[in-house]
């Protein structure tokens, strides 16, 4: 049965790859192979980025005799990457499957069910460590001699980095589902806890080079430390140099810490699992009091974004960035003088793309919010409630893009108005920019929502396959990137011919029309289409 429970978790969690969910067949042999190549190309581009973070760190550690310490530090890193890459599914993968309730009234141990979802957590936990792992294997078996038994070691510790890096996730998502079976607002809570822990990767990313000088400056007493405050790490460091004594202490920490970790969850996974899905189910419901239609829909949309960690956290997260990064630009604002002084005078006319750069950055960090384009997915089996209320198709589709429109625009016209404020802009040219992110929320938010028609998912056991594992959401957002900076190039080429501000209204115009033409379509055909799924 285990081994069963195993095979079917996988299966879903790749089904994407070899079923189209749109017409819910098995895709074609080439399909198939496409979808797993480039799977494959993004996984080699991300290995060899730490490739060279360990070209770094290899050349002035191991030339220095201090093998160990490299290895430390990319057991670390692995040890980060597959904690972050894994810890925002674990939550849902654990306790908010769509399949629970039915597993759970089978003749099936609870624990078996952990055990089959844990299972899958440390899949996904072996891919993200492995990453920046194996790449640092790679580079020292090149680069420096390496011993039988060391390589043996470094072998093995694959799997057992990935096995430590599935107790720190399932802790954190205990954590997580703990608070949210206890907290009312527990959506929120997630969100805050995620953002905080993105703001921490994200300074490590913005600072890894005077980071890395740092380290190599102080290597010796960083090595002292991480042994003294560390240790587990100093131990898989010295394990992977061919400390046998090293590997029997890591192996066996892990081993019982995911020992205790089983025993802990296996205890409160029937209570959370049980009470999260009674409270999802509370989320389906649409009360429409004394409330019209479309305010009515319009505040189901809401609280449907507003209930889903994963739907904020990978649709909403560009709400965030930009008023923090309008903020910073405020703060920063002689910097940003100094440099643009500075460009201005190396490229005397990159001061009539100014505005071009306010519009680029808010779109680009606007892309990111796919709000609309998985909505129609959302509905799941609660599509039959839309259905059997006295609302149209038009009406439904609608309040996704209002809500679409509602969650963008405050954040990207606070952003475009302070930066368009820190680059000296004219009144009339940060208008003009307001008025360019208006016509490209809408339109975005209009061709999500298009795809989302065309191409539903309803056949999903969890809520972040329609929202990460999506092509639509990929399409969305790579349409979101590929728009402005379109633009910008636009912009540079014709920079002769028409000034910034002509250019701004028209291309905006232009966007303006076609979202027209996705509105139109959405009301027509979309919405009878919606009719019908």
């Amino acid at each position: 049965m285990l081994k069963t429970l195993i095979k079917k978790q996988y299966q879903e969690c790749f089904r994407s790859y070899f079923v189209n969910p749109k017409t819910g067949k098995r895709r074609t042999k080439g399909g198939i192979i496409g979808m797993f190549v480039f799977f494959t190309a993004v996984m080699l581009f991300l290995a060899g980025m730490f490739f060279g973070l360990a070209f770094l760190l290899g050349d002035g550690l191991i030339g220095a005799g201090m093998q160990w310490l490299y290895f430390v530090l990319m057991g670390i890193l692995s040890v980060l990457m597959g904690a972050f890459g894994s810890v925002f599914n674990t939550y849902a993968a654990l306790y908010l499957s769509k399949d629970n309730e039915m597993l759970l009234a089978m003749p099936i141990p609870p624990s078996q069910i952990l055990l089959t979802r844990m299972s899958l957590v440390y899949g996904m936990s072996l891919m993200y460590s492995g990453i920046v792992w194996i790449p640092a294997l790679i580079y020292a078996w090149i680069f420096a001699t390496v011993s039988v038994q060391a390589v043996v070691f470094q072998v093995l510790l694959i799997f057992l980095i990935a096995l430590f890096v599935t107790v720190i996730t399932c802790v954190l998502g205990w954590v997580v589902a703990l608070i949210a079976s206890r907290v009312k607002n527990r959506s929120f809570v997630i969100v805050v806890i995620s953002l905080v822990l993105f703001a921490g990767y994200y300074y490590v990313c913005l600072n890894m080079m005077s980071i890395l000088q740092k380290l190599l400056m102080n290597a010796e007493a960083l090595g002292e430390g991480i042994r003294v405050w560390a240790n587990v790490f100093y131990q898989l460091g010295k394990a992977a140099a061919g400390d046998g004594k090293a590997m029997l202490i890591f192996s066996g920490i892990t081993l019982i810490l995911y020992g205790i970790c089983f025993f802990l969850l296996s205890r409160s996974f029937l209570h959370i699992a049980t009470r999260s899905h009674s409270e999802s189910k509370k989320a389906g419901k649409l009360s429409i009091k004394s409330k019209g239609a479309s305010s009515a829909l319009l505040t189901r949309e809401l609280r449907r974004f507003a209930s889903s960690p994963t739907y904020m956290l990978n649709c909403g997260l560009g709400i965030v960035i930009l008023p923090v990064m309008a903020i910073f630009a405020l703060v920063k604002r002689e910097v940003l003088d100094a440099v643009l002084t500075g460009m201005g005078e190396k490229l005397p006319w990159i001061g009539t793309l100014l505005p071009m750069a306010v519009v680029v950055i808010v779109c680009m960090c606007s892309g990111l919010n796919a709000v609309s384009t998985p909505s129609i997915s959302l509905e799941g089996k609660y599509l039959w409630i839309l259905h059997t209320l006295p609302v149209s198709g038009k009406m439904v589709l609608r309040a996704k893009l209002r809500l679409h429109l509602w969650l963008n625009l405050p954040a990207a016209l606070f952003a475009a108005v302070v930066l368009g404020i820190c680059l000296k802009l004219e009144a009339v040219t940060i208008l003009l920019c307001c008025l360019f992110i208006l016509a490209f929320l809408w339109l975005t938010g209009a061709f999500g929502l298009m795809l989302g028609v065309l191409r539903p998912n309803f056949q999903w056991t969890s809520e972040a396959m329609p929202i990460k594992q999506s092509l639509n959401v990929m399409i969305s957002i790579l349409l979101g990137f590929a728009l402005p900076i379109l633009a910008a190039l636009g912009c540079y080429w014709t920079r002769n011919l028409l000034s910034a501000e002509a250019y701004l209204g028209f291309v905006a115009l232009l966007q303006a029309a076609a979202a027209l033409g996705l509105t139109w379509w959405l009301n027509t055909k979309g919405g009878a289409k919606f009719e019908t799924l």
